[in-house]
């Protein structure tokens, strides 16, 4: 049985600051607070960042599903969680001068009898990366990888 999660945040971020920092694999380390740095391990197949893309952020690999700027980024877990079918879509959509963003999870245990648990930690991690992600591109620096990265 799957499990759902979901988080919601509003920014004064335009779509298109926060799906850059979505899309650009090391712009999660720029944000996201992670003990190692996030790097790209796979171009995507018509993109540099599109569907198919790799980004590594240890323990886990995760591979870009769903590409479409400005509105949609969704990714599955390669490796590295404990879960199996984990797949996080993130949509944006623009409110006024800035954006809504809603962060959807859905996941099975990896071993029976945790699902429950499992959804309470990756619950905080979803929570924590919608507030995280609209801080930062709020306040996003020049070096930020996610400015860096040229044409999407």
């Amino acid at each position: 049985m799957p499990y759902e999660i979901e988080a919601t945040a509003a920014t004064t971020a335009t779509p298109g600051e926060i799906f850059r920092h979505l899309a650009v694999p090391e712009a999660w380390g720029a944000w996201g607070r992670f003990p190692t740095p996030a790097k790209q391990t796979r171009k995507g197949d018509t993109t540099t960042y599109g569907v198919g893309a790799v980004k590594t952020i240890w323990p886990a690999a995760e591979q870009t599903v769903a590409y479409e700027p400005d509105t949609h980024f969704g990714y599955i877990a390669l490796k590295g969680l404990p879960v199996r079918h984990y797949r996080c879509d993130v949509y944006l959509d623009q409110r006024g001068t800035g954006t809504f963003i809603r962060w959807h999870a859905e996941f099975e245990p990896l071993v029976p009898g945790t699902g429950a648990v499992l959804r309470l930690g990756l619950k905080a991690m979803i929570d924590a990366f919608s507030r995280w992600l609209p801080a930062h591109a709020e306040h996003c620096p020049p070096d930020c990888p996610a400015r860096r990265a040229g044409d999407l």
